[in-house]
């Protein structure tokens, strides 16, 4: 414990001896870049002064009084540091030390002219000719009193000086097509020239030299236009530029061939102008074979030993087979030509032979209606209608006259005179006896119609047997073979 107190008692004593010794001092006043200090001090010189304060001095700095001047009571003492600036302009890179407080006045000093057209930036950002360049501005770093009455400033290391680059612009001359354009520029290629021009560059447009090419000056850049065009092509439509002059110059610098017979439209010698719409027709020759039926014919022939409406085959028949060899011509994988080259037949066709009867045999038949006695029976499918739903209005001359100038009433049937001969006698099971009298544009074939007077209409849409009644009708009025029109389904 004695050591302790005797340790502290020796500390105070010094402290209070360097307390009394700094305020012995005289009062002097230090001017540094504008920035006033007051301070005490024992030093007899400025030179010593400013040591104390740990001030380093450059030969380009001022400092007023001299360095030999010996200090006085509220003695001024003034320094103005010169600004640390690295000048980067024409490849080099220079340290330099000024008291200049313009960038224009600082490259006059070091001899460089600045044209208006060169860029002068200012640690990287762009500035003009009348830009100020700050005050160096420096904290002693020896003092703690010194320093705490500076405000913490610091001395600048060369890493964070100031830095001014000079970018001299470069003369160039643009040739774009029919325009001649003479510029200066900073731009370090040909395409950032370009760019800084708004100079905009297309598919297949050429420059020379190319566009990464580094500047200098007196450089003579050309541009190439290319033409655009439109290509229709294997069924797609190409919108490109091309540097060609005619047809068959744009197929090579696009790599389209045409092969075999494929042409193209416009022909090859044709000259490009700006839109022009060229076509690539795709030709394709094939060769194929084709086989055709030859129908055969079908021959009838009566026999009397066979009944009516009955038919026999006696020879059946055989299609005959027709073969051809043809040429065939796509464009664009349209049908363009079609040439039958070679055509022969293979096998000739066979006749069907059918026989049909005409013996006719008359039967009975029993119905509600009595017993009647036929020789033919069609089925057929049966409708109804009325006079007034003939087709004919009531003020018409024909209203309610049939095909054969009878009324139409019931009783009265129409037909196709092909398949029942008019004034035929006929029974209709569900209708009853009637005579065929009439005709119409929709009776055809098999089809009856049964006529009925208007207030005792019966609706019919079904197949009936048609038995054809006496008497028979002459050999050559008789249609041995009827229509198989329309068919019955079951």
């Amino acid at each position: 414990m004695p050591g302790f107190f005797a340790l502290t008692f020796t500390f105070a004593l010094v402290l209070a001896l360097a307390v009394t010794y700094v305020q012995s001092g005289d009062i002097v006043s230090l001017e540094v870049n504008g920035h006033m200090w007051r301070m005490r001090t024992h030093q007899k010189t400025v030179a010593a002064l400013l040591r104390e304060v740990g001030l380093a001095l450059r030969p380009e700095d001022i400092v007023l009084p001299s360095l030999e001047t010996r200090l006085g009571p509220e003695q001024l003492v003034t320094v103005e540091k010169a600004l640390p600036i690295l000048v980067d302009a024409d490849g080099q890179v220079v340290e330099h030390y000024t008291h200049c407080r313009r960038v224009g006045d600082l490259l006059s000093e070091l001899g460089l002219d600045a044209k208006p057209q060169d860029m002068v930036a200012l640690d990287g950002q762009p500035v003009d000719l009348d830009a100020q360049l700050p005050l160096q501005q420096w904290t002693p770093t020896r003092w703690p009193l010194l320093q705490r009455l500076a405000g913490g400033l610091v001395g600048n290391p060369a890493s964070s000086r100031l830095r001014v680059s000079l970018r001299r612009a470069v003369p160039l001359s643009i040739h774009d097509g029919g325009a001649e354009l003479a510029i200066y520029t900073l731009a370090r290629t040909v395409g950032e020239a370009l760019l800084s021009q708004n100079i905009v560059l297309y598919f297949g447009d050429r420059v020379y030299p190319m566009l990464g090419t580094l500047l200098s000056a007196g450089v003579h850049v050309e541009i190439h236009r290319a033409t655009p065009v439109h290509i229709q092509v294997d069924g797609r439509l190409i919108h490109t530029r091309v540097q060609a002059r005619t047809v068959a110059q744009v197929l090579n610098e696009t790599g389209l061939q045409l092969l075999g017979r494929d042409y193209v439209s416009p022909s090859l010698h044709s000259e490009i102008i700006p839109d022009m719409r060229l076509r690539v027709v795709r030709v394709l020759e094939n060769w194929v074979s084709e086989t055709e039926n030859i129908p055969f014919e079908t021959m009838w022939r009566s026999d009397s030993t066979l009944e009516l409406d009955q038919t026999r085959t006696d020879q059946a028949g055989k299609a005959g087979i027709r073969k051809r060899r043809v040429r065939i011509v796509y464009e664009d994988g349209e049908q363009k030509e079609r040439q039958v080259v070679d055509e022969w037949v293979e096998r000739q066709p066979t006749t069907r032979v059918l026989s049909y009867g005409t013996k006719i045999v008359w039967r009975e038949q029993d119905t509600p209606d009595g017993m009647i006695r036929y020789w033919r029976k069609v089925r057929m499918h049966a409708t109804s209608y009325t006079a007034a739903t003939s087709g004919k209005s009531r003020d018409h001359p024909q209203f309610g006259i049939t095909r054969l100038g009878w009324w139409a009433t019931k009783g009265i049937v129409a037909v196709d005179p092909l398949v029942v001969n008019l004034g035929t006698k006929v029974y209709v099971p569900g209708y009853g006896f009637a005579t065929a009298a009439d005709t119409g544009g929709l009776i055809k074939g098999r089809r009856i119609d049964l006529c009925y007077d208007e207030h005792n209409l019966v609706l019919w849409y079904r197949w009936v047997d048609v038995y054809l009644l006496e008497p028979i009708p002459s050999t050559s009025e008789i249609h041995w073979i009827l229509p198989n029109y329309p068919t019955e389904r079951r």
